[in-house]
């Protein structure tokens, strides 16, 4: 089915709310129901009782409160309170300030009130809590729900992102709500934190998961655990540099001729000149590879040829990642 552009007018009645765009408008993204009622309200006067804008927005005044603090973090309110006003404010950041984890690997501890009121004022927390349940076939207890709540709260993961990345581990057997997060905190310390990213992380992934049977049978690594230097290298190969098996099986050729043995670090550093010199299938290589012969005749005054330049640069470079 193709697409078509959709074309919207405005249809401007008796007010215009303008809405202030930051640099970073991932803040309309993160905020709640609540928070944007409270935002177009606001913007279309100037002032308001906490009465109006909760019947406006049907929200309660803790609501009201955290939604304008909000804002004001983000960058697109400037707030003016009494003295009472402030205070409450305070208390009210307090509140909303974020946790600190118990340990690295982990999201913080929410105890039963806290998660209670962080589901009544998102209401969509607890229907993402009911999607994740469906798609890993198993009913949550407390402490697998507060994972769900964290990955939303602490870590700013959207419903999409959290929702995706639950039915991905799933299919694989991963179903470890632990394991969920863990893996969330991974990625999002690599930087990987959007729907988006995260869509293409993971095909990344496939690619490189789909092609590592053939990388493990070609440098005889057999069954075993990857180590951390394989693994890395494997997926910078086929998911970062997209370079095909067979030009892969090529520099293993080279590798294994000069070094006389299997060497990843070594058949890495053949892959990344080629990477560097847009080199991207066997043609390609057969072709650099004739160059390269065709230009080793010995130059004069010296006692080496051009290929042994080439090979005493990588060898370096082998060294180097060893």
């Amino acid at each position: 089915m193709q697409l078509t552009k959709m074309k919207v007018e405005p249809c401007y009645g008796n007010r215009v709310a303008v809405l202030p765009i930051p640099a970073d408008d991932s803040v309309f993204r993160k905020a709640t129901r609540e928070q944007l009622a409270v935002l177009i309200a606001l913007m279309s006067g100037t002032e308001f009782s906490y009465f109006t804008l909760a019947e406006k927005c049907g929200a309660t005044r803790e609501q009201i409160d955290d939604a304008v603090l909000y804002w004001e973090r983000a960058g697109i309110l400037s707030v003016q309170r009494t003295e009472e006003e402030a205070e409450r404010a305070q208390e009210v950041s307090e509140k909303s300030a974020p946790k600190t984890l118990e340990r690295a690997s982990q999201l913080p501890h929410y105890n039963t009130d806290e998660a209670a009121r962080y589901l009544e004022q998102n209401p969509t927390a607890a229907s993402l809590i009911d999607c994740c349940q469906q798609e890993l076939g198993k009913i949550f207890n407390t402490a697998e729900a507060e994972i769900i709540i964290g990955l939303l709260d602490y870590l700013s993961l959207g419903p999409e992102y959290i929702l995706f990345l639950c039915a991905y581990l799933g299919k694989k057997g991963r179903k470890s709500l632990r394991y969920i997060e863990k893996t969330a905190i991974s990625l999002h310390d690599a930087g990987v934190v959007t729907y988006e990213q995260l869509e293409l992380h993971l095909k990344k992934l496939d690619m490189a998961e789909s092609a590592e049977k053939k990388l493990r049978d070609l440098f005889g690594i057999g069954e075993r655990a990857l180590v951390k230097r394989e693994r890395d290298a494997f997926f910078r190969w086929i998911a970062e540099w997209e370079m095909p098996v067979e030009v892969i099986e090529r520099a293993y050729e080279i590798t294994v001729t000069r070094t006389k043995e299997p060497s990843v670090p070594y058949t890495n550093a053949i892959l990344e000149k080629w990477h560097s010199e847009g080199v991207r299938t066997k043609e390609q290589v057969d072709e650099l590879e004739a160059g390269r012969k065709a230009a080793s005749a010995i130059v004069p005054g010296r006692s080496f040829e051009t290929e042994d330049f080439f090979d005493l640069a990588l060898k370096r470079s082998y060294g180097d990642k060893k």
